[in-house]
């Protein structure tokens, strides 16, 4: 039986590690039908407790995922690393790491792309990589262009766009320096198009590149309440500080005041201070329910007239396709994720990045329609089909399977 290498930290992680994380989970958990599997976790799994990651690692073998044999060996002499100095020398500790396992596969697959260590395990074997957000931006300028009006700068920190955009100098020289001078992926993979065409690389789009849990279709049609809804994490990536001035804007054209219903984190504390700052400025009506249950989260968003999405990065959103599959339609930027998996949906308005007008004006018109005339939006015969393809995850494994089997010829 062909031996596929699985390399990838967060199946060891203490804490819900996101979408991508549970993309990797599921594929790798059906892929164990077509291949045998080895893991091969990557050197983030250092920046964790060790009796942990090594608890984390016997339930993935009781999965019939089988870990690394050497793994536990490196896992007892490598010491723990904190997390400013796995950012500051990421790519020497993965050359480091890398050098305690003896890799036995036919091709080694990391279906979550989050370290370098890839590069450095498939020293004599094929390898791909899938991105689920771009490794790095390509067109410098755009990207300098676009951080200037998203991200600002925290002054309390010393951080914005003009350290973000050095990061991402940074690891594009990275990537680049190491397709030339370690062995170049056999290819690479992305959810959608977007983490393809925003680095510049070009490779393999999974289709679908993510599936939501069916038991959330049990939500839809269930009844419209007058709000809006927005949930993710709440950084200036997902623009929610635009919500306030998209808020406003609705209700001076709508005549009447508008309830925003906010769900997530906050990244940090100044930006916090400044969102709510707004909200007083503006006298909005705003209900934060802070991190809320899965089953609270979903009869939320079911009962939203629409979800106001003004996110600027993303390789797909989940925040989108669950907003979808709960019946509530979706108004958002035309970045590449989401023109590439939900452009021609008529449940999704798409505007140009940056114009809260037009988000605004679309919101809107979501929010005054009839429960009635929403549900008949919400239950067309293309959209059906999309959450068809995207309601089961053996559709996305299948699709990672024809890749892998592609380049193993």
């Amino acid at each position: 039986m062909t031996t596929l290498g699985v390399v990838y930290d967060k199946f060891l992680s203490p804490y819900f590690a996101g979408g991508g994380a549970v993309h990797a989970y599921e594929v790798t958990i059906r892929l164990k039908e077509h291949f045998k599997i080895v893991y091969y976790p990557s050197s983030p799994v250092l920046s964790w407790d060790k009796e942990n990651v090594e608890k984390k690692a016997k339930e993935l073998e009781s999965q019939g995922i089988k870990v690394a044999d050497e793994f536990y060996e490196i896992l007892e002499e490598k010491r723990r690393i904190g997390r400013l100095k796995r950012f500051l020398f990421a790519d020497k500790i993965a050359r480091e790491f890398s050098k305690g396992f003896k890799v036995d596969a036919d091709i080694l697959y990391e279906p979550d792309h989050t370290s370098l260590d890839i590069f450095y395990l498939a020293r004599d074997t094929k390898y791909g990589v899938t991105f689920h957000e771009p490794p790095f931006y390509n067109n410098s300028l755009r990207y300098f262009r676009r951080l200037v009006k998203f991200y600002g700068v925290n002054p309390y920190t010393g951080k914005g766009f003009h350290t973000r955009f050095l990061y991402n100098e940074y690891i594009k020289y990275l990537y680049k320096r190491l397709f030339k001078k370690v062995k170049k992926p056999t290819f690479l993979a992305g959810v959608s198009e977007a983490p393809l065409l925003e680095s510049g690389l070009g490779g393999e789009v999974i289709k679908p590149g993510n599936a939501f849990n069916p038991s959330l279709l049990k939500f839809r049609n269930r009844g419209k309440e007058d709000y809006v809804v927005f949930w993710s994490r709440l950084n200036q990536d997902k623009g929610f500080h635009e919500l306030p001035d998209i808020l406003r804007i609705m209700e001076k054209r709508g005549g009447n005041k508008v309830r925003l219903i906010l769900m997530g984190k906050f990244f940090d504390k100044y930006n916090e201070r400044r969102f709510w700052s707004k909200v007083r400025k503006y006298d909005l009506r705003v209900d934060y329910k802070g991190f809320v249950k899965r089953e609270e989260l979903a009869d939320i968003v079911s009962k939203a007239k629409v979800l106001i999405y003004p996110s600027h990065v993303d390789g797909f959103s989940l925040v989108a396709l669950e907003s979808l599959a709960l019946g509530t339609p979706v108004v958002a930027y035309d970045i590449p994720a989401i023109k590439s998996v939900y452009g021609g949906l008529e449940c999704v308005r798409i505007v140009n990045e940056f114009d809260k007008e037009s988000m605004a004006e679309n919101a809107l018109k979501f929010y005054k329609m009839s429960e009635k005339e929403i549900e008949e939006i919400m239950n067309g015969d293309k959209l059906m089909e999309f959450l068809k393809l995207h309601s089961n995850w053996d559709n996305v494994a299948n699709s990672v399977l024809k890749i892998l089997k592609k380049y193993l010829i």
